[in-house]
C-alpha cells in the first residue's frame, strides 16, 4: 500500500468514527420572563399584580371574582334601611361605597347584632382587641355608625399597606395583615380566605352593575321628561332648525 493510500484510508475510518459519535443534545433553556410570562409562576405568584400584562388566565388568579349568594328578603330589607347611612358614611370618608356594600354583604348581610362563631361582631364583624385598635369599644361594635367608621378606619390602612391593590385588602381584612404579609404580601393559601375574596368581589360587581343600570334608566327617565315638557309647552318633540329643512327642501 502507497503512502497516500494509507493517508486516504486513514481518513476516511476518522471521517467514519465521528459519524458515529450521536449529536449533541441542545442545552434547556433556562427560564426567562423575557419569553416566558409564566416562567416561575406559583399559584399564588401574580395576585400582587391582580391584572397582569398577558390576556391569559393566570393560575389561582382571584381578581375574577365569584358570582355570590343572592340576599334574603330580610338581608334585603335590612340592606335598604342601612343603605342611607352606609352611603353617607362611605362618601364622608372618601371611600367605595359600592365596595363597603359588599363587604358587608359577605361579613353580615346587614346584620348589626351578627356574631360569628369565633367571636367577630357587628356589622363590619370586628373581634374585641381589633375594635379596640380602630377606636370602638367591644360594645360599640354593635352600633353601626361606629361600626362602619371604624372598617373604614381599617381598610384605608390595609389600602396604604398594600398600594390599593383590593385582593390584598380583602385577604388582609379576612386573614390579618399579618398572614398577607408572612406569604410574601400575597393572599394566604387559606380556603376560606381565598372564597371570602373571590365572594366580596362578586358583590362588588352585582353593585357596579345595579349602580350602571339605575343611572341608566335616570337618563332615560330625564330624557322622557324634558321631551314632554316640550310637547305640553306647544312641539311635537326637539325644535326645527329652519336652515336645515331650507338645505333639506333644496336638495329635492
Amino acid at each position: 500500500m502507497t503512502a497516500r493510500s494509507a493517508a486516504v484510508l486513514a481518513l476516511a475510518l476518522s471521517l467514519a468514527a465521528c459519524s458515529d459519535r450521536p449529536a449533541p443534545r441542545p442545552r434547556a433553556r433556562a427560564p426567562d420572563a423575557a419569553w416566558d410570562r409564566y416562567a416561575g409562576r406559583t399559584v399564588l405568584s401574580d395576585l400582587d399584580r391582580p391584572f397582569p400584562a398577558t390576556a391569559a388566565p393566570a393560575t389561582g388568579d382571584l381578581s375574577g371574582g365569584m358570582t355570590p349568594p343572592r340576599l334574603t328578603a330580610t338581608q334585603l330589607r335590612r340592606q335598604h334601611e342601612l343603605t342611607p347611612l352606609i352611603d353617607a358614611i362611605a362618601v364622608s370618608e372618601n371611600f367605595d361605597p359600592l365596595l363597603l356594600h359588599a363587604l358587608i354583604s359577605q361579613e353580615s348581610r346587614y346584620n348589626p347584632t351578627a356574631v360569628s362563631p369565633k367571636g367577630a361582631a357587628g356589622l363590619m364583624q370586628f373581634m374585641p382587641g381589633t375594635a379596640v385598635t380602630y377606636g370602638i369599644t367591644p360594645s360599640e361594635r354593635f352600633d353601626p355608625a361606629k361600626s362602619i367608621r371604624a372598617g373604614i378606619r381599617y381598610l384605608k390602612k390595609l389600602s396604604r399597606m398594600f398600594g390599593g391593590n383590593v385582593d390584598l385588602i380583602l385577604a388582609g381584612y379576612n386573614a390579618g395583615e399579618g398572614a398577607v404579609l408572612r406569604y410574601g404580601r400575597k393572599i394566604p393559601p387559606f380556603g376560606e380566605t381565598q372564597k371570602y375574596v373571590r365572594f366580596v368581589k362578586g358583590f362588588h360587581a352585582r353593585y357596579r352593575s345595579q349602580a350602571r343600570q339605575r343611572q341608566t334608566r335616570a337618563l332615560l327617565a330625564g330624557a322622557d321628561d324634558r321631551l314632554a315638557r316640550a310637547r305640553a309647552a306647544g312641539g311635537s318633540g326637539p325644535e326645527r332648525d329652519p336652515s336645515r329643512e331650507r338645505a333639506t327642501g333644496s336638495e329635492r
